[in-house]
């Protein structure tokens, strides 16, 4: 019988024993990199790429492959800037390739990476899938599958997946997304190590690296290691001073110290070069804890707006909204009804925590205590998934088990969340036990 921490044992001794750094997509597309120790010629940005491709898709209206390369680069500026827009230009440079060639692999999975970009989960594997059909070893297919059934729940197939993408094309692509899933899997030890290895694999990019910094500082940081979460933080503001990526980790990092201050400052920069979701969110948690009402509900309008704007450029799936309106208070039916809706498409553990949370939040706690076991089923170390566990429990009466997951989650991470944290903390006491002493620096 296979299983997932089985297949997560196989991606990681696959990475470990690759000869040869054949770097494939990013934690994106299918750039190539370049390997450690390689001089790096001076790269054009990805708006020099646009200009370029685009002049010369005019000039030669037959070059599939420049259409899949325009394509590609609208991804890439969806990702440095967090404008969904550019997943229709996207779509459109794909959908020219094809139209030139409808077996051509290369705009398959153009289409699948918009397609899970906008959470059209189920579409994006058929796309993969035929992408496949034409070439069996195209390695960013395989990856967008992983992406797929990771999403949509099913953990060994994502880890079938990634193997695959590890086998045919290790690099920062297969690197990084491996190391997402063994830390969505309960595996940090592995986890780390291996989005390190992506980033010593280098991507075409500067924000293709600067995401896997980002990605591995947070990693650190919800596991209660702040020195190794500051450090790189700092290596990656050093390099990518204006990745907003960057500039959010290093905001989370700064809040987990208690430098609001500071941590307002790096999330104000990062919202300015791309507002998205979480950015706002964390920056609003900021001005509510420091009593700046005014400023916060500015940020929760904010969050409305981007994920109205998210739904008019196609993106699906709405866990992010529900969680803001469970933590808010607002609109809790509506939250709850989007909720169910998400998780039967999607059954994911944070879709999983999200609902349980909702039906916290709505009062229907023997269903919140339901889900939430299927939200820890993967032990993913996230102190909120135990913080909500936790309050869930405490609710019901259970002590004993509200008590241990409520010191597990401070345990973990102490500043795991602004709002969050001292609640939990609260909640300890009155059960009768006290907080976990914070680890020192």
């Amino acid at each position: 019988m296979t299983s997932a921490s089985h297949i997560a044992s196989r991606v990681v001794l696959a990475a470990a024993t690759a000869a040869a750094l054949v770097l494939g997509v990013t934690p994106s597309a299918r750039a190539t990199g370049d390997g450690p120790g390689a001089v790096v010629p001076e790269r054009p940005t990805v708006d020099q790429t646009i200009e370029r491709l685009t002049t010369k898709t005019r000039q030669q209206r037959q070059d599939r492959a420049a259409w899949t390369a325009l394509g590609d680069a609208f991804m890439q500026k969806a990702r440095e800037t967090a404008d969904a827009s550019y997943y229709g230009r996207a779509e459109q440079a794909f959908e020219q390739a094809r139209a030139l060639d409808v077996t051509n692999g290369e705009a398959l999975v153009g289409l699948a990476w918009v397609q899970s970009a906008r959470h059209e989960f189920e579409k994006s594997t058929e796309s993969a899938r035929k992408a496949l059909a034409v070439d069996a070893t195209n390695a960013a297919a395989y990856g967008l599958l992983g992406d797929a059934a990771l999403e949509l729940g099913d953990y060994d197939l994502a880890a079938e997946h990634y193997q695959k993408m590890l086998d045919l094309r290790p690099g920062i692509s297969a690197y990084s997304r491996s190391a997402h899933f063994l830390f969505v899997t309960g595996d940090v030890r592995r986890a780390t190590w291996l989005m390190d290895r992506a980033i010593k694999a280098g991507g075409p990019y500067a924000e293709n690296t600067a995401w896997c910094r980002a990605q591995l500082a947070l990693m650190h940081l919800a596991t209660g290691n702040l020195v190794a979460a500051e450090q790189i933080v700092e290596q990656a503001i050093a390099r990518t001073p204006s990745n907003y990526h960057v500039l959010f980790a290093q905001g989370r990092v700064r809040a987990a110290r208690g430098s609001y201050a500071g941590a307002i400052e790096s999330y104000q920069r990062a919202a300015a070069i791309a507002p998205q979701h979480e950015v706002v969110v964390a920056l609003g948690q900021l001005y509510l804890v420091t009593d700046d009402q005014k400023r916060a509900e500015q940020q929760w309008a904010l969050v409305e707006t981007i994920d109205a704007l998210n739904k008019a450029n196609g993106v699906t799936g709405d866990v992010q909204i529900v969680r803001f309106l469970a933590d808010r208070d607002r609109r809790l039916p509506e939250a709850l009804a989007i909720a169910e809706r998400e998780f039967k498409r999607r059954p994911n553990v944070f879709v999983a925590d999200a609902l349980a949370w909702t039906y916290y939040k709505n009062g229907r706690y023997g269903d919140a205590r339901r889900v939430v076991a299927k939200a820890l089923a993967q032990r993913t170390p996230d102190a909120s998934l135990l913080f909500h566990a936790g309050m869930i429990h405490a609710k019901l009466g259970d002590r004993v088990t509200a008590q241990r997951q409520l010191a597990q989650a401070l345990s973990l991470n102490p500043a795991f969340d602004p709002i969050d944290a001292p609640v939990a903390v609260a909640t300890l006491a009155e059960l009768g036990a006290h907080a976990p002493a914070e680890p020192q620096p």
